[in-house]
């Protein structure tokens, strides 16, 4: 069933909006396929769950450049997300502070 934002503050993406279900890890099915839940959005409104299904050599090139993009773009996304409370002390690596409170 579809939800409304519940935060009018913050401006929402407008348009399609695919992420990962933080509850629900992705796995492989009985064919070899590599299944990721994800929610699907739309102008910030829940429209449904399902799952991205990718072969495993799809999986493997999304992997790759997801690393990339964290090794080369991570500092500069980080700073934006934790409003300079993280540093980035290698790939996939975060350390925050809990002396310095940050908002989202």
């Amino acid at each position: 069933m579809p939800t409304e934002p519940k935060n009018d503050r913050q401006k929402v993406p407008q348009g399609w909006r695919m992420d990962p279900i933080p509850s629900r890890p992705a796995y492989r099915d009985g064919e070899g396929n590599i299944r990721v839940p994800v929610w699907l959005t739309k102008n910030g409104r829940h429209m449904a769950d399902t799952e991205m299904v990718l072969l495993p050599s799809e999986a493997a090139l999304l992997a790759d450049n997801l690393t990339n993009a964290m090794r080369y773009n991570s500092r500069s996304a980080l700073h934006e997300l934790l409003r300079d409370s993280a540093t980035a002390l290698g790939p996939g690596v975060v350390y925050v502070s809990k002396s310095e409170p940050y908002q989202v």
